[in-house]
């Protein structure tokens, strides 16, 4: 993703979505209960969730990340609705589906 003048990797996953909690001092449950609201809340959660993803996704690409969830509020007023739709759109596709786990009997 080009996000602050320069190609970005983003990683939606459990390192993540911990970076995610920590940063908003919340619970799994309580993420997930944020991210049902994403466009309905105050901003600060779609902008701490790029901020979490880009932060992961950078350690995965071994670069260094030294940016606030602040610098990352301001790349995001650069970017367009289409931009911002592709970044939760990947957030949607890189959650686990609801499968039954098959039993063992």
């Amino acid at each position: 993703m080009k996000i602050g003048n320069k190609d970005r990797k983003l990683k939606f996953g459990m390192n993540q979505s911990i970076l995610y909690c920590e940063i908003r001092d919340i619970s799994l449950t309580q993420m997930n209960k944020e991210l049902t609201k994403i466009t309905d809340g105050t901003g600060s959660e779609l902008r701490d969730l790029i901020w979490s993803a880009l932060k992961d996704g950078a350690r995965v690409s071994k670069e260094k990340f030294e940016y606030s969830n602040f610098d990352v509020g301001d790349w995001l007023e650069e970017l367009d609705s289409k931009e911002i739709e592709s970044a939760l759109n990947m957030l949607i596709e890189s959650m686990p589906s609801k499968k039954k786990i098959p039993t063992t009997k």
